[in-house]
Protein backbone atom coordinates (compact mmCIF):
# COMPACT_ATOMS: atom_id res chain seq x y z
CA UNK A 1 0.00 0.00 0.00
CA UNK A 2 3.00 2.48 1.07
CA UNK A 3 4.16 2.05 -2.92
CA UNK A 4 0.24 2.79 -4.03
CA UNK A 5 0.37 5.59 -2.40
CA UNK A 6 3.51 7.04 -3.34
CA UNK A 7 2.11 6.23 -7.20
CA UNK A 8 -1.45 7.77 -6.72
CA UNK A 9 0.38 11.02 -5.49
CA UNK A 10 2.08 11.68 -8.78
CA UNK A 11 -1.29 11.30 -10.35
CA UNK A 12 -3.09 13.66 -8.05
CA UNK A 13 0.76 16.19 -8.55
CA UNK A 14 -0.29 16.38 -12.07
CA UNK A 15 -3.71 17.01 -11.93
CA UNK A 16 -3.09 19.85 -9.50
CA UNK A 17 -0.72 21.83 -11.99
CA UNK A 18 -3.35 21.15 -15.12
CA UNK A 19 -5.74 23.66 -14.32
CA UNK A 20 -7.88 21.62 -17.15
CA UNK A 21 -8.18 18.40 -14.67
CA UNK A 22 -11.26 19.19 -12.44
CA UNK A 23 -11.60 15.88 -10.85
CA UNK A 24 -9.13 12.11 -10.52
CA UNK A 25 -10.48 8.93 -10.12
CA UNK A 26 -9.04 5.69 -9.01
CA UNK A 27 -10.99 2.34 -10.50
CA UNK A 28 -10.63 -1.59 -10.80
CA UNK A 29 -9.03 -3.81 -8.82
CA UNK A 30 -7.31 -1.25 -6.84
CA UNK A 31 -10.65 0.29 -4.95
CA UNK A 32 -11.73 -3.80 -4.68
CA UNK A 33 -11.61 -4.80 -1.00
CA UNK A 34 -11.87 -7.89 -2.43
CA UNK A 35 -9.69 -8.35 -5.02
CA UNK A 36 -5.63 -9.83 -4.42
CA UNK A 37 -3.45 -7.60 -4.43
CA UNK A 38 -0.12 -8.21 -6.17
CA UNK A 39 2.54 -6.71 -7.88
CA UNK A 40 1.33 -6.91 -11.52
CA UNK A 41 -1.95 -4.58 -10.53
CA UNK A 42 -2.13 -2.03 -13.34
CA UNK A 43 -3.43 1.76 -12.07
CA UNK A 44 -7.25 2.77 -13.73
CA UNK A 45 -6.89 6.15 -13.82
CA UNK A 46 -9.56 8.58 -15.13
CA UNK A 47 -9.25 12.55 -15.46
CA UNK A 48 -12.21 14.11 -15.78
CA UNK A 49 -11.53 17.75 -18.01
CA UNK A 50 -14.98 19.93 -19.25
CA UNK A 51 -15.40 18.90 -22.67
CA UNK A 52 -14.93 22.83 -24.07
CA UNK A 53 -11.19 22.44 -23.15
CA UNK A 54 -10.29 18.36 -23.97
CA UNK A 55 -9.13 18.99 -27.50
CA UNK A 56 -6.59 21.51 -26.17
CA UNK A 57 -5.97 19.13 -23.39
CA UNK A 58 -4.91 16.85 -25.73
CA UNK A 59 -3.13 18.78 -28.18
CA UNK A 60 -5.53 18.75 -30.78
CA UNK A 61 -6.67 21.98 -33.36
CA UNK A 62 -10.96 22.74 -33.19
CA UNK A 63 -10.87 20.76 -36.63
CA UNK A 64 -9.99 17.46 -35.44
CA UNK A 65 -11.68 14.81 -33.58
CA UNK A 66 -11.04 12.96 -30.48
CA UNK A 67 -10.32 9.90 -32.54
CA UNK A 68 -7.31 11.74 -34.51
CA UNK A 69 -5.26 12.28 -30.81
CA UNK A 70 -1.48 11.03 -31.41
CA UNK A 71 0.05 11.36 -28.45
CA UNK A 72 0.41 11.27 -25.04
CA UNK A 73 -1.18 14.43 -22.60
CA UNK A 74 1.99 16.30 -22.03
CA UNK A 75 1.05 15.94 -18.14
CA UNK A 76 1.60 11.97 -18.35
CA UNK A 77 4.54 12.43 -20.45
CA UNK A 78 6.12 14.21 -17.16
CA UNK A 79 5.89 10.92 -15.51
CA UNK A 80 8.81 9.30 -17.45
CA UNK A 81 10.65 12.08 -15.16
CA UNK A 82 9.88 9.67 -12.15
CA UNK A 83 11.80 7.14 -10.66
CA UNK A 84 8.47 5.37 -9.85
CA UNK A 85 7.46 5.25 -14.04
CA UNK A 86 10.66 5.79 -15.85
CA UNK A 87 10.50 5.85 -19.59
CA UNK A 88 7.81 4.96 -21.86
CA UNK A 89 8.29 1.78 -23.84
CA UNK A 90 4.76 1.02 -25.46
CA UNK A 91 1.21 3.10 -25.76
CA UNK A 92 -1.75 2.24 -27.31
CA UNK A 93 -4.70 4.08 -27.79
CA UNK A 94 -7.97 1.80 -28.48
CA UNK A 95 -10.44 5.12 -29.65
CA UNK A 96 -7.58 6.03 -32.14
CA UNK A 97 -7.71 2.66 -34.29
CA UNK A 98 -9.14 2.03 -37.14
CA UNK A 99 -9.61 -1.81 -37.63
CA UNK A 100 -10.81 -2.35 -33.89
CA UNK A 101 -13.75 -0.45 -32.90
CA UNK A 102 -13.73 1.43 -29.54
CA UNK A 103 -15.59 0.33 -26.62
CA UNK A 104 -16.09 3.77 -24.59
CA UNK A 105 -18.27 6.05 -24.90
CA UNK A 106 -18.73 9.18 -27.45
CA UNK A 107 -15.91 11.74 -26.45
CA UNK A 108 -13.93 9.36 -24.07
CA UNK A 109 -10.62 8.57 -24.89
CA UNK A 110 -8.21 6.00 -23.09
CA UNK A 111 -4.23 5.72 -23.17
CA UNK A 112 -3.04 2.30 -22.30
CA UNK A 113 0.62 2.51 -21.44
CA UNK A 114 3.72 0.13 -20.19
CA UNK A 115 6.08 2.17 -18.41
CA UNK A 116 10.03 0.55 -18.12
CA UNK A 117 9.23 0.39 -14.00
CA UNK A 118 7.23 -2.33 -15.07
CA UNK A 119 3.74 -0.48 -14.03
CA UNK A 120 0.90 -0.18 -16.39
CA UNK A 121 -1.50 2.96 -16.54
CA UNK A 122 -4.85 2.48 -17.89
CA UNK A 123 -5.60 6.12 -18.33
CA UNK A 124 -9.06 7.83 -19.52
CA UNK A 125 -9.72 11.00 -20.13
CA UNK A 126 -13.49 11.67 -19.72
CA UNK A 127 -15.67 15.38 -20.31
CA UNK A 128 -16.52 16.65 -16.98
CA UNK A 129 -20.67 16.63 -18.10
CA UNK A 130 -20.39 13.10 -18.66
CA UNK A 131 -19.67 12.38 -14.40
CA UNK A 132 -23.26 10.39 -13.82
CA UNK A 133 -22.35 8.34 -17.00
CA UNK A 134 -19.55 7.08 -15.22
CA UNK A 135 -21.02 6.20 -12.32
CA UNK A 136 -22.80 3.67 -14.49
CA UNK A 137 -19.88 2.59 -16.67
CA UNK A 138 -17.23 2.11 -13.47
CA UNK A 139 -19.27 1.22 -10.93
CA UNK A 140 -16.09 0.38 -8.87
CA UNK A 141 -14.57 3.77 -8.42
CA UNK A 142 -13.60 6.55 -5.81
CA UNK A 143 -12.30 10.06 -6.37
CA UNK A 144 -8.32 11.01 -5.47
CA UNK A 145 -8.93 14.44 -6.21
CA UNK A 146 -12.08 16.23 -6.63
CA UNK A 147 -11.75 19.88 -7.10
CA UNK A 148 -15.10 21.27 -7.03
CA UNK A 149 -16.46 18.61 -5.11
CA UNK A 150 -18.47 16.95 -7.34
CA UNK A 151 -17.97 13.44 -7.35
CA UNK A 152 -20.93 12.02 -4.95
CA UNK A 153 -20.35 8.31 -5.97
CA UNK A 154 -21.25 4.84 -3.69
CA UNK A 155 -19.80 1.54 -4.11
CA UNK A 156 -23.00 -0.49 -3.87
CA UNK A 157 -21.76 -3.64 -5.29
CA UNK A 158 -18.87 -4.80 -6.35
CA UNK A 159 -18.69 -6.07 -10.50
CA UNK A 160 -17.60 -9.71 -11.73
CA UNK A 161 -19.87 -10.58 -7.76
CA UNK A 162 -22.20 -13.53 -8.26
CA UNK A 163 -25.67 -12.48 -9.97
CA UNK A 164 -28.41 -13.17 -7.83
CA UNK A 165 -30.71 -16.06 -9.33
CA UNK A 166 -34.20 -16.00 -11.21
CA UNK A 167 -35.74 -18.88 -12.86
CA UNK A 168 -35.79 -16.70 -16.09
CA UNK A 169 -31.45 -16.34 -15.65
CA UNK A 170 -31.29 -19.88 -14.74
CA UNK A 171 -33.08 -20.77 -17.80
CA UNK A 172 -31.68 -18.26 -19.86
CA UNK A 173 -28.08 -20.31 -18.93
CA UNK A 174 -29.10 -23.23 -19.74
CA UNK A 175 -30.97 -22.33 -23.14
CA UNK A 176 -27.47 -20.49 -23.65
CA UNK A 177 -24.97 -23.83 -23.22
CA UNK A 178 -27.38 -26.55 -25.18
CA UNK A 179 -27.89 -24.17 -27.55
CA UNK A 180 -24.00 -23.78 -28.27
CA UNK A 181 -23.40 -27.22 -27.67
CA UNK A 182 -25.15 -28.29 -30.62
CA UNK A 183 -23.47 -25.27 -32.41
CA UNK A 184 -20.09 -27.26 -31.21
CA UNK A 185 -21.50 -30.39 -32.88
CA UNK A 186 -22.10 -29.33 -36.21
CA UNK A 187 -18.34 -27.58 -35.90
CA UNK A 188 -17.14 -30.78 -35.14
CA UNK A 189 -18.64 -32.83 -37.78
CA UNK A 190 -17.66 -30.18 -40.23
CA UNK A 191 -14.00 -31.25 -38.61
CA UNK A 192 -13.53 -27.00 -38.63
CA UNK A 193 -11.25 -26.92 -35.85
CA UNK A 194 -10.44 -23.42 -34.84
CA UNK A 195 -14.28 -22.86 -34.59
CA UNK A 196 -14.53 -25.89 -32.35
CA UNK A 197 -12.16 -24.10 -30.00
CA UNK A 198 -14.17 -21.01 -29.90
CA UNK A 199 -17.44 -23.06 -29.30
CA UNK A 200 -15.72 -24.75 -26.69
CA UNK A 201 -14.66 -21.83 -24.67
CA UNK A 202 -17.92 -20.40 -25.16
CA UNK A 203 -19.94 -23.66 -23.65
CA UNK A 204 -17.11 -23.22 -20.92
CA UNK A 205 -18.19 -19.62 -20.05
CA UNK A 206 -21.80 -20.41 -19.79
CA UNK A 207 -20.81 -23.48 -17.42
CA UNK A 208 -19.09 -21.19 -15.88
CA UNK A 209 -22.11 -18.72 -15.54
CA UNK A 210 -23.99 -21.85 -14.30
CA UNK A 211 -21.65 -22.82 -11.32
CA UNK A 212 -21.66 -19.37 -10.46
CA UNK A 213 -25.57 -19.74 -9.11
CA UNK A 214 -24.32 -22.91 -7.20
CA UNK A 215 -21.27 -21.07 -5.32
CA UNK A 216 -24.00 -18.61 -4.53
CA UNK A 217 -26.14 -20.65 -2.97
CA UNK A 218 -23.37 -22.31 -1.41
CA UNK A 219 -21.04 -20.30 -0.05
CA UNK A 220 -23.49 -16.59 -0.93
CA UNK A 221 -24.13 -13.75 -3.49
CA UNK A 222 -21.36 -12.01 -2.05
CA UNK A 223 -18.32 -13.97 -3.20
CA UNK A 224 -16.35 -11.96 -5.74
CA UNK A 225 -15.07 -14.35 -8.41
CA UNK A 226 -13.10 -11.80 -10.32
CA UNK A 227 -12.91 -10.99 -14.07
CA UNK A 228 -13.63 -13.70 -16.31
CA UNK A 229 -14.02 -15.72 -13.48
CA UNK A 230 -10.45 -15.77 -12.43
CA UNK A 231 -11.13 -16.89 -8.79
CA UNK A 232 -13.88 -19.92 -9.91
CA UNK A 233 -11.77 -22.93 -9.29
CA UNK A 234 -11.38 -21.93 -5.17
CA UNK A 235 -14.75 -22.74 -4.84
CA UNK A 236 -15.67 -25.68 -6.46
CA UNK A 237 -15.09 -29.45 -5.61
CA UNK A 238 -11.33 -31.39 -6.58
CA UNK A 239 -13.63 -33.23 -9.67
CA UNK A 240 -14.79 -30.33 -10.94
CA UNK A 241 -11.68 -28.25 -11.04
CA UNK A 242 -9.58 -31.94 -12.88
CA UNK A 243 -12.19 -32.00 -15.68
CA UNK A 244 -12.66 -27.83 -16.15
CA UNK A 245 -8.61 -27.92 -15.95
CA UNK A 246 -8.91 -31.17 -18.57
CA UNK A 247 -10.95 -29.07 -20.78
CA UNK A 248 -8.40 -27.21 -21.85
CA UNK A 249 -6.21 -29.87 -23.44
CA UNK A 250 -7.82 -28.76 -26.93
CA UNK A 251 -4.77 -30.01 -29.11
CA UNK A 252 -7.09 -32.02 -31.21
CA UNK A 253 -10.86 -32.46 -32.60
CA UNK A 254 -10.59 -35.83 -30.84
CA UNK A 255 -9.63 -33.87 -27.29
CA UNK A 256 -12.46 -30.84 -27.96
CA UNK A 257 -15.27 -33.70 -28.28
CA UNK A 258 -14.12 -35.77 -24.99
CA UNK A 259 -14.20 -32.04 -23.24
CA UNK A 260 -17.56 -30.99 -24.93
CA UNK A 261 -19.04 -34.57 -22.86
CA UNK A 262 -17.49 -33.80 -19.70
CA UNK A 263 -18.05 -30.14 -19.34
CA UNK A 264 -21.80 -31.35 -20.59
CA UNK A 265 -22.21 -33.93 -18.01
CA UNK A 266 -20.82 -31.23 -15.46
CA UNK A 267 -23.41 -28.89 -16.52
CA UNK A 268 -26.32 -31.70 -16.43
CA UNK A 269 -25.24 -32.50 -12.30
CA UNK A 270 -25.02 -29.10 -11.34
CA UNK A 271 -28.19 -27.48 -12.87
CA UNK A 272 -30.30 -30.55 -11.18
CA UNK A 273 -28.83 -29.04 -8.32
CA UNK A 274 -29.13 -25.28 -8.78
CA UNK A 275 -32.70 -26.54 -9.77
CA UNK A 276 -33.72 -28.47 -6.60
CA UNK A 277 -32.13 -26.18 -4.29
CA UNK A 278 -33.79 -23.23 -5.65
CA UNK A 279 -37.32 -24.76 -6.95
CA UNK A 280 -36.75 -23.59 -10.56
CA UNK A 281 -38.18 -25.59 -13.53
CA UNK A 282 -35.65 -27.16 -15.45
CA UNK A 283 -36.65 -27.06 -19.28
CA UNK A 284 -35.75 -30.52 -21.56
CA UNK A 285 -33.06 -28.65 -23.42
CA UNK A 286 -30.64 -32.04 -22.45
CA UNK A 287 -32.92 -34.32 -24.06
CA UNK A 288 -34.29 -32.43 -27.15
CA UNK A 289 -30.81 -30.95 -28.04
CA UNK A 290 -29.37 -34.40 -28.32
CA UNK A 291 -31.54 -35.70 -29.83
CA UNK A 292 -31.17 -32.71 -32.77
CA UNK A 293 -27.34 -34.09 -32.43
CA UNK A 294 -27.59 -37.54 -33.17
CA UNK A 295 -30.17 -36.52 -36.32
CA UNK A 296 -27.14 -34.19 -37.25
CA UNK A 297 -24.74 -37.18 -37.18
CA UNK A 298 -27.21 -39.23 -39.72
CA UNK A 299 -27.53 -36.38 -42.23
Amino acid sequence: MQNQDKFLKQFKKLALLDKNIRLVTLEGSRVNKKAKKDKYQDYDISFFVPLDKMKDFLGLNEKQNFNECKNLPKCILELEKSSYFKKILMLQMPECMEFYPPDLPQNWISFLVLFESGVRLDLTIIPLEDLKNYYEFEPLSQALLDKNGLFTHTISKAPFSITHLSQRSFDDVCNEFYFLYSCLKKALLRKQFILSNHLLNSLRKALFDLLSFKIGLNFGFEIWLGKEYTNILEFLEEKEVKIILKSFNTATLEHIKKARKKLEILFHKNAKFVAKKSDFKLFPYRKNVKRYCKILGKL
